[in-house]
């Protein structure tokens, strides 16, 4: 009862705290500034936008069935129905806890579901490292042409080994946490001996840091279809930047176009452009990427696993 207090106080906050934040800001938009216009490119921009994300849905397909063959292979059509109905349980719940029923319910054995929490963390684990390695070499890419000096490079340069070097050791930092009694969670159920191998974090690390390009593509395809003279160089490598930032915020799935909506609102107003133009595209990009696939995963729940979950959280 604790758990879903705390939840639902997080949730609150977060939504205050982003409400808050776009009132301030209100008073600086220029609504006159938001001037899409259709192009004679803009359908070959759109049919770019569909192409990577039907991409990112298949590629999260293929990082998840590496993941699940740590117990057992799946085919990549079994991955991208597991992924959905995950994503429409996270959709409707605080934090992870949706997804991690829906890894529980699409395991057919026992030992399995007790894995659930396990096969969540290293879903989500790589994804959050794909996204700080990208950002940080892209960081390290752009700094010199701040006119800052090649110190400040070389330290982001080593926050990439260190993150990597991390990643790779994160069964190890756990096996610590728990010896040690440091964290009071259950840990232990993070783990299974010797999984997943080194090769397995790297094939997930690698699919995900090109989920995250393809994602932040997608934000700039739409810009390049509706006002394409917005999107500087600059402004397209900083869309990763705002992604990786907004990856640091605790939120919830259902109410994240708010949240991130009003981070992009201030993120790209520091490089003194139409923010609200990006704050629209993350939008249309949050929608087709998590509103469309959890309603599709929601409508393919079916009732055995429904009953399944009910016998869970009873």
């Amino acid at each position: 009862m604790v758990g879903k207090a705390f939840f639902w106080s997080l949730k609150i906050l977060l939504l205050s705290l982003a409400f808050y934040f776009l009132y301030l800001k209100l008073d600086s938009i220029e609504l006159n500034h938001l001037q899409w216009a259709w192009t004679t490119q803009s359908l070959y921009y759109l049919m770019g936008f569909l192409l990577l994300w039907s991409l990112n849905l298949l590629f999260d397909a293929q990082a998840w069935s590496i993941v699940q063959s740590i117990l057992h292979p799946i085919k990549l059509k079994t991955a991208l129905v597991h992924n959905l109905k995950c994503y429409g349980l996270a959709f409707i719940s605080p934090m992870n806890s949706g997804e991690i029923a829906g890894r529980y319910l699409i395991q057919e054995k026992p030992y399995d579901r007790k894995k659930a929490l396990f096969l969540t963390f290293w879903t989500h684990a790589p994804k959050l490292f794909s996204k700080a390695i990208v950002s940080f070499g892209i960081l390290a890419f752009m700094i010199p042409n701040q006119g800052l000096g090649m110190q400040y490079s070389l330290f982001v340069l080593l926050a990439i080994l260190i993150s990597l070097v991390l990643y790779l050791r994160l069964e190890r930092v756990i096996s610590l946490l728990h010896e040690k009694e440091l964290w009071n969670r259950p840990l232990k159920d993070y783990l299974i001996k010797g999984k997943p191998t080194i090769q397995q974090k790297l094939a997930v690390l690698a699919i995900n840091a090109l989920r995250f390009l393809l994602f932040s593509s997608q934000m700039a395809l739409v810009l390049l279809a509706f006002k394409p003279e917005l999107l500087t160089w600059q402004l397209y490598w900083s869309i990763p930047l705002y992604y990786f930032i907004s990856a640091l915020i605790p939120s919830y799935t259902g109410i994240d176009f708010i949240i991130k909506g009003t981070l992009a609102l201030y993120f790209f107003d520091v490089f003194e452009t139409d923010a609200l133009s990006f704050t629209l595209a993350s939008t249309a990009v949050w929608f087709f990427n998590w509103a469309i696939p959890a309603i599709v995963g929601l409508s393919s729940l079916k009732k055995v696993e429904i009953d399944r979950l009910k016998r869970k959280r009873a």
